[in-house]
């Protein structure tokens, strides 16, 4: 991949601060080298000749140099920290916005933390090397290309022989920057791992001390901690390998230049202050080609890295619009699942296999299954994140894919048993997905879910900003606030996905809630308890992916299938629970 010619569009908009942040780095190359030129002239004329004119041209005119080259110093560095930051915040807005907008399937193929590796460790190493690479590089060059005119115009032959370690260099640099580029990626994918091991934990630390499972996790960590550690210490190598290398190199041409300045200074061919002058310059021409050098194990990171940012910007939607696609404005007649199969990516057995239901306008169709039944399937396949693998899903006659996939998810409201609340306020957490909308709606909807009460009572009622541990909802509340956004939404068809389940909503304000935001509308409810089904229109019993039954619920008890069996053990169940509770 060539990762320069993917930052180039990031960059290209900046060009003219890039133009600005070049000519002060020439500024302070000119600089570097116009003052290392200056040697020659106070050797011969202040030390040797004795002139103090030229002693106080030097005093005054060293500030003076010093004082310009701070200046072009801190715009140089102030112009490229500026264009660095500036790329990375719109790449990294860039890379936002296109995890938003793939597939979902994509996420299930892939580690979340694998994901988080990208989008945070490797943005800031990218970072760190767009902030001081090419800076650094840029300067250095500039400063080395300015010196070598200098060390021509003191005295060609030597220079000639001071670049003569300049092949073995290159060719040392090329082959440990490969080695570095290769050590570096294969570091980074470890890390990943290493994200996905404290993600692990953090999100499953009670469970792991439950099970006293503590001295597990903690090896595994520290088994993929030392292949990291390993792989680093590759790249370490290869990058300490650099600098012995290029100061062998360079001794061995000071040995000669010292050789030969010595016998031309003696033989009266070259003044002490030329050679001075020379072997300053050359001096000052050492350090900057030896940060060019170390800048390469930098760069060699930053493009292991920018090439794993720019596979992920290169992922491709499965799921893509159709250009001729109708908007859908409201559920007329029904939506069929007809003869539809799905199996997940990397799974070894279909979610769902040869699924036939209807869903018609104004009915309340409950679906009933076990976890793992394929239930949640059935939701990402009606709002289109996944494709059938066969059979079509019709709304109002018309396949799914006809149907603007957007338009379609505007209409359908998911309130689920853990509903999703984000980093932000009450307001913004009701009004997801509303564009224009009015204090007045988001009030109306939150008094009708029952949410009022306890929203004033928040430390800033609609501004508290949830999502901190500093503010805690029930579980209740959350589905409130779901309900909420679900009645500021409008929406023709509500799918209750494992939430408002009689043991815990029945009488109390969230079963008033969900029961308000059902009327009226169609109604799609997914649960594996019998007793939350027991009043809608049509169940469909759903077993490992398969409709094996149907109907209501007194006929689906009288047919005494799986739906009488579940129903059996969820009643014996509850009544072993309140006999417990009763003897107790």
């Amino acid at each position: 991949m060539n990762v320069y010619a993917r930052l180039w569009p990031y960059i290209k908009p900046h060009r003219l601060r890039f133009a600005q942040a070049s000519v002060a780095m020439l500024g302070v190359a000119v600089f570097n080298g116009g003052s290392l030129y200056l040697l020659k002239p106070i050797v011969d004329h202040v030390f040797v000749s004795r002139d103090f004119t030229m002693l106080w041209l030097v005093i005054v005119g060293i500030p003076v140099l010093v004082g310009l080259k701070t200046v072009f110093s801190y715009m140089q560095n102030y112009l490229m920290s500026w264009i660095g930051q500036r790329a990375i915040q719109e790449l990294r807005e860039d890379l936002f916005r296109h995890l938003h907008g793939l597939s979902l399937d994509y996420f299930a193929e892939r580690d979340s933390g694998e994901i988080l590796s990208r989008v945070t460790n490797d943005l800031n190493t990218l970072q760190s090397t767009l902030n001081s690479v090419p800076l650094y590089l840029i300067r250095d060059s500039l400063t080395v290309l300015i010196l070598s005119f200098v060390l021509f115009w003191v005295d060609w032959r030597f220079t000639v022989l001071a670049l003569l370690s300049l092949p073995a260099i290159g060719i040392t640099l090329v082959v440990l920057g490969r080695k570095m580029r290769q050590s570096s990626l294969q570091s980074q994918v470890l890390m990943a791992r290493i994200y996905r091991r404290f993600q692990e934990s953090l999100s499953g630390m009670a469970v792991i001390q439950a099970y006293n499972y503590e001295e597990g996790a903690i090896e595994k960590f520290r088994d993929e901690n030392l292949l990291f550690f390993n792989e680093m210490m590759r790249y370490l190598r290869a990058t300490a390998l650099t600098a012995p290398l290029m100061e062998l190199a360079a001794s061995l041409v000071v040995a000669l230049l010292l050789y030969y300045g010595a016998t031309e200074v003696i033989d009266n061919h070259m003044t002490p202050g030329a050679f001075f002058a020379f072997m300053g310059s050359f001096f000052a021409a050492y350090a900057p080609a030896k940060n060019i050098a170390r800048l390469n194990s930098e760069l060699q990171r930053g493009l292991a890295s920018g090439e794993r940012i720019f596979q992920l910007l290169d992922e491709k939607p499965r799921i893509l619009a159709n250009p001729g696609a109708r908007p859908f404005k409201s559920l007329e007649t029904e939506i069929e699942f007809s003869g539809v199969s799905f199996q997940y990516p990397g799974a070894d057995r279909p979610a769902l296999r040869n699924v036939g239901l209807k869903i018609r306008r104004g009915e309340r169709v409950a679906v009933v299954g076990p976890s793992g039944a394929g239930k949640s399937t059935l939701v990402h396949l009606l709002v289109r994140l996944y494709e059938p693998s066969r059979g079509a899903i019709l709304y109002d006659g018309l396949p799914l894919p006809e149907l603007d996939a957007r338009s379609v998810r505007e209409r359908i409201a998911l309130i689920t048993r853990e509903p999703l609340i984000l980093n932000d306020s009450v307001l913004q957490n009701v009004t997801m997905g509303r564009t224009v909308v009015t204090l007045s709606q988001v009030e109306e909807a939150c008094k009708a879910a029952c949410a009022s009460e306890f929203i004033a009572a928040l430390p800033q009622g609609f501004l508290t900003k949830l999502g901190d541990r500093t503010v805690r909802l029930t579980r209740g509340q959350r589905q409130r606030l779901a309900v909420a956004r679900a009645l500021l939404k409008d929406a023709c068809l509500i799918v209750l996905d494992g939430a408002g389940e009689p043991d815990e909503t029945a009488g109390d304000e969230t079963g008033r809630a969900l029961k308000r935001a059902m009327e009226g509308r169609t109604v799609l409810l997914l649960t594996d308890r019998v007793a939350a089904a027991a009043e809608a229109d049509t169940i469909f019993v759903l077993k490992a992916g398969e409709i094996v039954e149907a109907g209501t619920h007194p006929h689906l008890l009288r047919q005494g299938g799986f739906y009488r069996r579940l129903h059996d053990l969820q009643v014996g169940a509850a009544g072993n629970e309140e006999a417990g509770v009763t003897g107790s």
